[in-house]
């Protein structure tokens, strides 16, 4: 699903937090996903520096357009990133990313709108069918405080084609594109403005619900009472709270009969497939027929 926001900033991918990846792994393939092998972090401290391995590990299903990232610690000895912190709140979706062409320019505008943007570089080493690589990104972050809906960051990929392997953009459910987030709020005024500057955007408004239309997906806004309204089978344990996933599939009756093969249960709507939190590692996971 390709949009023409009005900003340069488009979705790039989503992180949910688990206390073991083999669980949460097990949960997207049953989903249909097919993953990523398993990738341990690492951060540097700068271009061209020796890089600190972390304590966390990723798997990830790659999509055409975005990706979703299942995170966990493997190695309590090492910096876990915050994780156990995380995690004490809820398991879930914590990693909201956006993806910019140019991080100097998205740097100067985010902070001639009020946001501190510190650049981080980081890397991790992933497997190619050429030996293993180094997959770079650079990324724009701004306190935790001033984003609580998340890890909220922006971030241009050095090194795409490490990331994007053609092998792992195939699945069993024809998932295709990370198509949408929402997330709840609880002062949807406050939060609104507040994305209208990050993403340098206006937001589509309904009723307790605010939409930025992206260069690349859609992010959603929406009051924590308008979400249970739309998703009656929504659990909020905090706010705000990024609560749905919304990916578009090529065939919605191929992804249908993936989740009756894997006996995980979904709900059918208009166009779109719905499974519950606990099948899907924290997060509603909408099917959504791509058109």
């Amino acid at each position: 699903m390709d949009f023409a926001g009005q900003t340069e900033i488009g979705l790039d991918h989503v992180g949910l937090f688990s206390a073991a990846l083999e669980m949460i792994s097990a949960q997207y393939e049953q989903l249909g996903f097919c993953l990523t092998p398993q990738s341990q972090h690492a951060n540097s401290p700068g271009p061209g520096l020796p890089a600190v391995m972390r304590g966390t590990a990723n798997r990830c299903a790659m999509l055409k357009q975005g990706y979703i990232e299942l995170l966990a610690v493997v190695d309590p000895d090492l910096d876990g990133l915050g994780v156990p912190d995380a995690l004490a709140r809820y398991a879930g979706m914590h990693i909201l990313a956006f993806q910019t062409q140019d991080p100097e320019h998205t740097q100067t505008r985010l902070q001639a709108a009020g946001f501190s943007a510190a650049v981080a570089h980081l890397q991790r080493s992933v497997n190619t069918p050429d030996g293993s690589g180094l997959a770079r990104f650079t990324q724009l972050r701004t306190p935790p405080e001033a984003m609580p809906e998340g890890r909220v960051f922006i971030l241009r990929h050095e090194t795409p084609e490490l990331v994007w392997q053609p092998a792992y953009l195939s699945h069993p459910n024809t998932a295709v594109a990370l198509a949408e987030i929402i997330v709840a709020v609880d002062d949807l005024a406050q939060a609104g403005q507040r994305y209208a500057r990050y993403f340098d955007c206006p937001a589509e408004t309904a009723a307790g619900k605010a939409s930025y239309v992206l260069r690349q997906g859609t992010f959603t806004l929406m009051l924590a009472s308008a979400l249970e309204q739309a998703f009656p089978q929504v659990t909020i344990p905090t706010l705000p709270f990024p609560a749905v996933l919304v990916i578009d599939v090529l065939s919605l009756e191929t992804a249908a009969q993936v989740l009756i093969s894997n006996n995980v249960p979904f709900e059918r709507g208009a166009g779109q497939l719905v499974v519950a939190a606990e099948f899907a590692g924290g997060a509603i996971m909408v099917f959504h027929q791509a058109g």
